[in-house]
């Protein structure tokens, strides 16, 4: 008899350890199926030059990710993927952050600002604003993948990364408004 319970009680262990994963996946696809992307927007941004004068730019994906949930959600991956013109089922480059969020996103909060930038770069002599005008230069877009704990990969968003250096709302800072009196 002893015999018996040592062996039912791994499988019993067993389908109850199957059970709560099962649980646990159900629970967080569910949770992932209420996120979005909020302020999705790209860019180009520079990286520098090398001795020999070649000029870097790379694709930058910046984003909020927004709880719809009715509940807390915690430990959100996100990963952008980067794909050329003309090879477009085969990413050229990608990012990845472990958690969009040091704390649980609450309801209807999003987390903060999220910056992927991509791990493969543009290499030319060209000045950087200059490299979107060569004929050889090709589109770049850009797709964001989250999901939550042990959750599959959900695609929340697409887009073409646009042929702009800088972050949106980055030319106020390099024309700044002169014509008010910062004294005043």
């Amino acid at each position: 008899m002893l015999k018996k319970r040592v062996v039912l009680g791994p499988v019993l262990a067993g389908v109850l350890l199957a059970s709560a994963v099962s649980c646990t996946d159900a629970a967080s696809e569910a949770l992932l199926a209420s996120l979005e992307l909020e302020d999705f927007t790209s860019y180009w941004a520079v990286i520098g030059k090398n001795e020999e004068g070649d000029n870097f730019i790379h694709p930058v994906v910046r984003f909020r990710v927004m709880n719809g949930a009715e509940q807390e959600v915690g430990y959100i991956q996100a990963m952008a993927v980067f794909k050329r013109e003309l090879l477009p089922d085969e990413p050229w480059g990608n990012a990845f952050t472990y958690s969009v969020s040091d704390e649980p996103i609450k309801p209807g909060e999003a987390s903060d600002l999220i910056t992927l930038r991509s791990d493969r770069n543009i290499i030319s002599k060209d000045a950087p604003a200059q490299m979107f005008v060569n004929e050889k230069w090709e589109e770049v877009t850009v797709e964001i993948f989250v999901r939550v704990g042990p959750s599959s990969w959900q695609n929340l968003g697409q887009m073409q990364v646009p042929k702009r250096i800088g972050a949106p709302g980055l030319e106020k800072f390099l024309n700044p408004d002169t014509s008010e009196d910062p004294n005043s």
